[in-house]
């Protein structure tokens, strides 16, 4: 079940719909809902689709809702149906809810009733096109906690120096995870990998302590 979990996927707006196509394509099952007709017949081409109110515990029982492992809650036009669709997700039996968010406080009341996960899709966005247009970052990605994942570029002043001879992590805090050089495969990094100038580095830490490896 690790390989091929089953997902169901409530809401086919612009953020749940990318959801369900992405994890279509790579081959997961799974199951998307909508109480929209309109929405449903939109993708029912492209993934698996149910029209159905989720809301109403009838409907997800009628769906085996019980039986997938993982669901994704993803209505944004409506705080109450957020909420009580992921407490009936979570009263049938799934654990591993992710949920979107439209707010903070939308946010808490779905932390508080049990959804593993919150997505606040346009404040994540926000954040990583924001990283994205400073021009220090090829790539970023968010984790939960204090850490985050960035793709940049080799710094100018680590040029010509190995990740050991450079005390990168003990110098800024931050792990080298690996390097992609122009027209080489990715390389996981060791001390004795040499940082070259058009290098791709892809790197973890706290903000503070990448913006300070950045700047030197």
């Amino acid at each position: 079940m690790a390989d091929n979990r089953s997902v169901l996927v409530v809401g086919l707006g612009r953020f749940g719909s990318a959801v369900a196509t992405t994890l279509d394509g790579m081959g997961q099952d799974v199951l998307a809902v909508d109480k929209d007709a309109e929405l449903v017949n939109r993708w029912s081409a492209q993934i698996p689709t149910v029209q159905a109110d989720m809301t109403d515990v009838l409907a997800l029982e009628q769906l085996n809702a019980a039986d997938f492992d993982i669901a994704v809650v993803a209505i944004g036009d409506s705080v109450e149906a957020s909420v009580i669709t992921a407490g009936n997700l979570l009263d049938a039996g799934i654990s591993d809810i992710w949920a979107k968010s439209v707010s903070k406080e939308h946010a808490r009341i779905l932390q508080r009733i049990g959804a593993r996960h919150i997505i606040n899709a346009e404040t994540d966005a926000g954040k990583r096109v924001g990283h994205l247009v400073s021009g220090n970052y090829l790539d970023y990605i968010e984790l939960e906690g204090a850490y985050n994942v960035v793709k940049i570029h080799t710094p100018s002043q680590f040029v010509g120096y190995t990740i050991g001879d450079a005390k990168i992590h003990d110098r800024y805090g931050i792990t080298i995870v690996g390097v992609k050089s122009p027209g080489h495969e990715f390389q996981y990094a060791s001390n004795d990998l040499e940082l070259r100038r058009n290098d791709e580095l892809i790197i973890m830490g706290k903000q503070d302590q990448i913006d300070h490896f950045i700047r030197g």
